[in-house]
């Protein structure tokens, strides 16, 4: 199973899903629609969580941006899960103020609790993550940001030249790294 999780303002339908809905198709793939701006982060956890299977199997955890915020912290919780953070918002926390004013309301102090209680404690699984960066994201410093929330010796990520952060076209090295990682 393929859970995809889009970013904010995004959708279930985003450039991600459409690549595995083409590449991955014997893989099933769950691609909701999340609202990040009328739910609470607990609320989106716990949605996300009803949907990993129970039973032992492949499951894969795609998030971009806000959504690899989740993949993340599902990653923890399900440490046999794989994880690919695609430009992700590890602390989603630190941009969302002036998303915030821009458009509605999120809840930054339910990111900054949540990110507290599952993403970056101590005992962190990190094995079966993976994250694609591109250097050239506008909206994230992942040199600044993603890495220092990363533990140092971290080597499973790929670097994309002139990857900005929709990275909604995919690229040769892309579809590369999503097949290697997905096992097509």
């Amino acid at each position: 199973m393929i859970i995809n999780i889009h970013g904010l303002d995004s959708s279930g339908a985003n450039s991600k899903y459409e690549w595995m809905r083409r590449n991955a198709a014997s893989h099933e793939i769950w691609s909701p629609d999340i609202d990040y701006r009328s739910s609470s982060p607990t609320e989106i956890l716990d949605f996300l969580k009803s949907r990993v299977p129970e039973e032992k199997g492949d499951v894969y955890v795609v998030g971009s941006s806000m959504g690899g915020f989740f993949a993340r912290i599902l990653n923890q919780m399900y440490p046999d899960a794989t994880a690919i953070l695609i430009n992700p918002a590890l602390a989603p926390f630190i941009g969302l103020r002036a998303q915030r004013a821009q458009r509605g309301q999120i809840d930054c102090k339910g990111y900054i609790e949540l990110a507290a209680m599952y993403a970056y404690s101590d005992d962190a699984a990190w094995r079966n993550l993976y994250v694609i960066a591109g250097d050239a994201d506008e909206l994230i410093d992942h040199k600044r940001v993603t890495m220092r929330m990363l533990p140092p010796d971290f080597d499973a990520i790929y670097w994309i030249k002139g990857g900005t952060h929709q990275m909604s076209v995919f690229s040769p090295e892309i579809d590369s790294i999503l097949r290697k990682i997905l096992r097509l």
